[in-house]
Formats: structure tokens, sequence, C-alpha cells
């Protein structure tokens, strides 16, 4: 099962389809990402915002945004304009730190 969202960047309108369960795998990826930026405090944005790629990229199962590439890499990865890009890139990170974090509801009792 995979969970489609809806991009809130002007720049980049459309949906991104991400897997919903994280396999273990892509799990790994992911917090690879949170490793490299929580272990150096002092990275800038910019920095921290290319550190995530690989971890979303793991996690994206299908990219449809309007002028974004249909098979986004590190290499390809949009950087500009950096604020639409910062945006995507938190969005996504956001998306799936719910999917990461997603506790089952507890039946009544």
């Amino acid at each position: 099962m995979s969970k489609s969202v809806t991009s809130p960047v002007k720049k980049w309108p459309g949906k991104v389809i991400l897997a919903d369960p994280i396999t273990f795998p892509q799990l790994y990826a992911f917090e690879d990402s949170v490793d490299q930026i929580q272990n150096n405090r002092e990275i800038s944005r910019d920095r921290a915002d290319g550190i995530w790629i690989p971890g979303i990229l793991a996690c994206a199962e299908k990219w449809d945004l309007e002028n974004f590439p249909k098979e986004p890499t590190v290499e390809n990865f949009p950087a500009s304009p950096r604020i639409a890009s910062s945006k995507l890139i938190a969005w996504l990170v956001a998306e799936i730190t719910k999917i990461y974090q997603e506790a089952e509801e507890l039946p009544n009792a």
C-alpha cells in the first residue's frame, strides 16, 4: 500500500507517492539522513536540505510534480529556486515522518 500526498509548493504542484508502510531499507536511508544532520549541529540549511535527499528518494515510489524530474536523483533534484526547494524538502520530510511515526489507534477501552 502507498500514500499519495499533494504538494503544497506552488513551483511544483502535483503528487508524490510515498511508501506506506516504510520498509527497513527505506527506514535506514531516512534515519541516515537524520543522523547526519543531528551529528552536525552547525550545518547550514542548504547543506541539510541536500542531506535529506537520499532519505526522501528512498521513501518515494513515484513523482508526479509539474516541472520536476520524473525520476529524481541526488544529482538532478532541484536545489533552486531555493525557497521552493527548501519548502518541498521540508514538506516531504514531514510527510515521511508522519508515516514513520504513525501509531495504531487504540480501541476504546
